[in-house]
């Protein structure tokens, strides 16, 4: 029973928005010749109305559904030693280079923060083998918290993948500021 009564509204329905997607009757003076000149037009059918999709909890969120903002935050490179020198722009350009680009994830971290509206400071060993890749991430230093902006920051930078080194395998110390 309910499911004809679904059926009925889906037909009333279809039947409106055909009706209304009729074009408009011509002037009566066109009309008459033009009624003379050719036959009249035959309708067209209905058209068969399409079935919604309805939403589930399990399907993915819209691929166009814009990314979260990130947190007004402004993420700078503050200092980096070289361990064993040589400390120089040439031999930081590499680390450097690998860093920059994961600055917005590290500011995505800040959503974690526990007082958003105090900076800090935010230090790290990072030791790349001399092919680069993924580096041991030692050493954490920050009065920044919870515990969960340490962990996300720290996962940051266990995901970047460095460039090769100048001086083969190096131990770094990286450091960076967060200033809201």
């Amino acid at each position: 029973m309910r499911m004809r009564s679904l059926l009925a509204a889906v037909l009333l329905l279809a039947a409106l928005v055909a009706a209304c997607d009729k074009p408009a009757p011509p002037a009566p003076a066109a009309a008459s010749a033009s009624a003379a000149a050719s036959p009249a037009p035959t309708p067209s059918p209905a058209p068969t109305p399409e079935p919604t999709p309805t939403p589930s909890a399990s399907a993915p969120p819209s691929a166009s559904a814009p990314p979260p903002a990130l947190p007004a935050v402004k993420v700078e490179n503050i200092g980096m030693h070289i361990g064993g020198g040589p400390n120089d722009a040439p031999t930081k350009d590499p680390i450097a280079k690998s860093v920059a680009p994961h600055f917005d994830e590290l500011r995505a971290c800040w959503s974690q923060v526990d007082k958003p509206t105090h900076g800090g400071d935010f230090g790290i060993d990072l030791l790349i083998e001399a092919e680069g890749g993924k580096a041991k991430v030692t050493n954490p230093r920050t009065s920044l918290g919870p515990q969960a902006f340490r962990d996300c920051v720290v996962h940051v930078y266990e995901q970047i993948d460095f460039l090769k080194p100048r001086f083969g395998k190096t131990m770094v110390s990286y450091s960076i500021r967060f200033t809201p």
